[in-house]
């Protein structure tokens, strides 16, 4: 039987915030679902004693006990870039394997998972995991970055107007031999609850993650898994993301209309949406590309857009390859609010498609590779205490000095043979605008002294939390009527 690591994220979208129909409102929503099911090779299972038997130091760390304190800014930006970055370089992998089409990604969701496994890992499945998210080979800088990452996902959830959820579980099978270690470590850094689950039970087990899943995606996904899971699983990790806001300054919905939208071989008749007034702008000269900033009426959330400037001279794909996010950021810390006149889509589109080529493209490679990827610290195949490793992982987990002789050790654990399966996101968007009546004469739409931003050719688009400085969300557009 062959051994699997599966993991999924699945996006959807909804129309409703708390139960009140949001029907013709500025409403985005996401939702990342991830799931790690990981299955022990028929040669490596162990009979070991139940998971609430094994006894290991609590692990205790930095992170404040209040969810939405905040690291200090000069880290939080650190570790929020190095996660965007490996978002956008994510997205422009997926680019190039995907040509002209509609991609819709989540660099915090998936940042975020990759995280909870790199807890687990060592060897070089660690050494590619921490280097593509940007974070240290070094296991103990890593536990700092795991603490910082920590942080700032959890201060998502401090919710004003808009709403951004994110929480993660792990479902232990009551047999599985999973290290205390990385239990108490997940929930101290990530909030991640351990649950326990009967693998045996396929049908049970299902519906008891699906019931998880409802209560964490509000109520919006109710059979996340359609099909029992194989009864060789011995554990399956979960994380949700969400978010749903409106519009700081809405769209005019009675200027929506049918126009052109210049797909990169045709055209098509899209509805774009019309919105004026003053927003953050700016024209690269040079980068020869301009973007737009469309805040959420929580203060604290923004919306970006931007395109090649001269789309004939130059395609989306193009610009994309030549900056990378460092550079987008520059650019947005030196926007100026500017006089405005924007066409925007009204898209609800659905994005389907497999992470592993794109992983592999940006550096992470071992953890799909049977016998090769090394999750030796989320599971213990080995039978036989060692007190000098599990003194090397205290130590280190909690903090202290870890040496060369130490690393070798845990790079030298057991491996317990199991490996990432397939990786699958799944996305769904849905922006449109809201309000009841124009607000401005239409004589301002015409004025001469407005910038024009018309998204009616291929665009990148994202989402991102000012506090945090994470982007939740990222998609290029390539058609918004698909």
């Amino acid at each position: 039987m062959n051994d699997s690591f599966w993991f999924h994220a699945r996006t959807s979208s909804c129309y409703s915030l708390n139960g009140q129909n949001m029907e013709g409102s500025a409403l985005i929503f996401l939702l990342v679902l991830t799931t790690l099911c990981i299955q022990l090779s028929e040669q490596e299972t162990v009979d070991a004693d139940p998971v609430e038997s094994t006894t290991m130091p609590v692990i205790q760390t930095t992170v404040p006990n209040d969810q939405t304190a905040m690291p200090t800014v000069q880290k939080e930006n650190i570790i929020a870039n190095a996660i965007n970055d490996f978002g956008y370089k994510l997205l422009v992998k997926m680019m190039n394997e995907k040509k002209n089409s509609n991609i819709i990604v989540s660099p915090t969701g998936v940042a975020g998972l990759l995280a909870m496994t790199l807890l687990g890992s060592v060897g070089t499945t660690h050494n590619e995991i921490a280097e593509t998210l940007g974070f240290s080979q070094d296991i103990l800088q890593n536990r700092k970055n795991h603490e910082q990452f920590g942080g700032l996902l959890q201060a998502l959830n401090a919710n004003v107007s808009s709403k951004t959820l994110y929480a993660d579980a792990m479902f232990v099978d009551a047999h599985a031999p999973l290290r205390e270690l990385y239990r108490n470590y997940l929930y101290d850094v990530y909030r991640g609850e351990v649950l326990s689950a009967n693998f045996n039970q396929t049908e049970e087990t299902k519906n008891i993650i699906n019931e998880w899943v409802t209560n964490h995606t509000e109520g919006k996904i109710e059979q996340f898994i359609k099909n029992p899971l194989p009864i060789s699983t011995k554990v399956v990790l979960l994380s949700a993301l969400y978010f749903s806001g409106q519009w700081e300054k809405p769209f005019l919905p009675e200027y929506t209309a049918k126009m052109s939208f210049k797909r990169p071989t045709d055209e098509v008749m899209a509805d774009l949406m019309l919105n004026f007034g003053t927003f953050p702008y700016i024209f690269s000269e040079k980068h020869d590309l301009h973007i737009i900033a469309l805040p959420y009426n929580d203060t604290e959330t923004t919306m970006y857009a931007l395109k090649p400037r001269f789309p004939k001279k130059m395609t989306l794909l193009d610009l994309m390859l030549k900056i990378d996010y460092e550079q987008i950021d520059n650019i947005i810390n030196e926007m100026i609010p500017r006089k405005c006149v924007v066409r925007f889509p009204k898209m609800d589109i659905k994005s389907s498609t497999s992470l592993e080529n794109a992983l592999k493209a940006i550096g992470v490679k071992t953890m799909f590779i049977p016998g090769e990827a090394n999750f030796a610290l989320m599971i213990n195949s080995n039978t036989v205490v060692n007190k000098t490793e599990e003194n090397i992982i205290t130590r280190i987990t909690n903090g202290e000095d870890e040496s060369k002789g130490e690393r070798n050790v845990l790079d030298n654990l057991p491996n317990p043979g199991i490996y990432v399966d397939s990786v699958l996101h799944d996305v769904k968007l849905t922006i449109n605008e809201y309000g009841t009546e124009a607000v401005a004469a239409t004589s301002a739409i015409l004025a001469r002294s407005a910038e024009q931003f018309y998204a009616d050719s291929p665009f990148y688009v994202f989402i991102r939390n000012e506090r945090t400085k994470l982007v939740t969300f990222s998609a290029v557009i390539f058609d918004p009527t698909n």
